[in-house]
C-alpha cells in the first residue's frame, strides 16, 4: 500500500507499507501533480515501513515519470529501518539533482523538519 498526505505548508508525506498497486500509484501521481502546479518545489518525506513490491510495468512507468520531474522536487527525506533501502537511496541521491537524506524511523520528526528546510 502507498498512501499520501499533504500538510498545510505543502510538505508531502508518502507511506509505503506493502505492495504498491496501480490505484495507489495513480493517486500519488495525481496529488503530486497538483502540488507541482501550486509550489515551485515540492518537499517530500517518504516513510518505508515495508516494501512489498511493485509490478514491473508500473515500476518502469514510475522511473520515467520521476526522472522527468526531478527538477520539481526540493528536499526528499527517506525514513526507513529497512536494511537495503537506505543505502540504495543514498547512492541514488548522490547522482540526482535533488537534496536527499535518509533517516531511521526513530528520527521521523527530524526528517520532517529537515524536509521543511528547518534543520
Amino acid at each position: 500500500m502507498l498512501t499520501i498526505d499533504v500538510a498545510d505548508d505543502g510538505l508531502v508525506e508518502l507511506v509505503v507499507d506493502g505492495a504498491i498497486s496501480r490505484e495507489d500509484y495513480d493517486r500519488v501521481v495525481a496529488t503530486l501533480e497538483t502540488q507541482f502546479a501550486t509550489h515551485r518545489k515540492v518537499n517530500v518525506v517518504e516513510i518505508v515501513r515495508a516494501f512489498g513490491g511493485i509490478a514491473p510495468a508500473l515500476w518502469w512507468q514510475e522511473v520515467k515519470w520521476s526522472f522527468g520531474d526531478l527538477d520539481r522536487f526540493g528536499r526528499c527525506a527517506m525514513v526507513t529501518d529497512s536494511g537495503w533501502i537506505g543505502p540504495v537511496a543514498r547512492t541514488l541521491g548522490a547522482m540526482l539533482p535533488i537534496e536527499l537524506r535518509t533517516f531511521g524511523t526513530n528520527e521521523l520528526a527530524a526528517a520532517r523538519a529537515w524536509a521543511r528546510g528547518s534543520d
